[in-house]
């Protein structure tokens, strides 16, 4: 695990576009901030088509992040790899880097798209320890939105979070395959199941059966069109204010349900991991202690 004392929480999929790992972690992110239950700071480790910038940020805000020259030499995380790998301290460039958003309990590391993505792959994975440490610095939970592909950082990132929240749908061949292939990160794995539709027959109870998944450690994210549609327009966390205390209809009400217990859940699996890594550290601590005293005592 990375240093820096804070939780990286890894989102990733074994399949791509269908899961909905981005709105998955805005969505968790969003209400956990909403619920003051700390701060947040999100990224991703690649290029998509529809990033978390995309879904959170309005469309002028997005145009002008990518305009090249101005936003390229002082913002983003372009700029932050860039300046981190010529050995820069990180700490003052990811303050001046991130946007702060919902009343600065939540930020994001915005990205210019403006590099080959090989290259962003490249610089991501060369300095990512740096990075991490010093987004630990400004928040309490880092969500990564990590690559479904396995890039260059992809593998490093899965295998050092301290939890990966694992995406399905409800797609069997997809289920098979995950469960099949991805044993090694199911020890510290939650689950949800993005883009939910309870009338499909692979629904939540049948999944948790047939591959005997805890119920404490999964949670559903609804399909839900108003969302879609804020989402489109850069809308999401207005969606989520609008809808947190007094959803507008039922729909509305039967996607924030579930979506603030999904969040719950995986807020109480990164306190279980979070004990178990104290837990750990005392234990590290006694064990020196033992050793120094026979030292010292002969």
């Amino acid at each position: 695990m990375w240093c820096g004392g804070k939780m990286k929480i890894s989102f990733w999929s074994n399949v791509r576009g269908t899961a909905g790992v981005t709105t998955n972690l805005a969505c968790v992110s969003a209400l956990t901030s909403i619920s003051g239950q700390g701060k947040s700071v999100l990224l991703e480790n690649h290029y998509s088509m529809q990033g978390i910038g995309d879904i959170l940020l309005l469309p002028e805000k997005i145009g002008r992040l990518r305009e090249e020259g101005e936003y390229f030499s002082h913002y983003g995380i372009e700029y932050v790899l860039k300046r981190l790998y010529s050995g820069e301290k990180a700490d003052k460039l990811v303050h001046h880097a991130t946007i702060p958003l919902l009343f600065s309990t939540m930020y994001y590391l915005p990205q210019a798209k403006i590099v080959n993505k090989e290259v962003f792959a490249y610089e991501f994975n060369l300095v990512q320890e740096n990075l991490f440490d010093a987004l630990s610095e400004i928040s309490d939970y880092i969500f990564i939105d990590t690559e479904t592909n396995q890039n260059l950082s992809s593998s490093v990132i899965l295998s050092k979070a301290d939890m990966v929240v694992v995406n399905l749908d409800q797609n069997p061949v997809h289920l098979k395959e995950y469960f099949t292939n991805y044993t090694s990160i199911r020890e510290k794995a939650v689950y949800l199941i993005g883009n939910y539709k309870p009338e499909l027959p692979w629904d939540v109870g049948k999944i948790c059966k047939e591959f005997h998944i805890p119920k404490d450690k999964i949670g559903i994210i609804p399909f839900n069109m108003e969302l879609h549609d804020a989402m489109l327009q850069g809308h999401l966390l207005q969606y989520l204010n609008r809808n947190y205390y007094k959803p507008s209809d039922m729909e509305n009400e039967y996607f924030i349900r579930y979506a603030k217990r999904a969040s719950q859940m995986v807020r109480k699996n990164i306190l279980r991991v979070r004990k178990g890594i104290s837990s750990l550290a005392q234990e590290n601590v006694r064990g020196y202690n033992e050793i120094n005293n026979v030292m010292q005592n002969g």
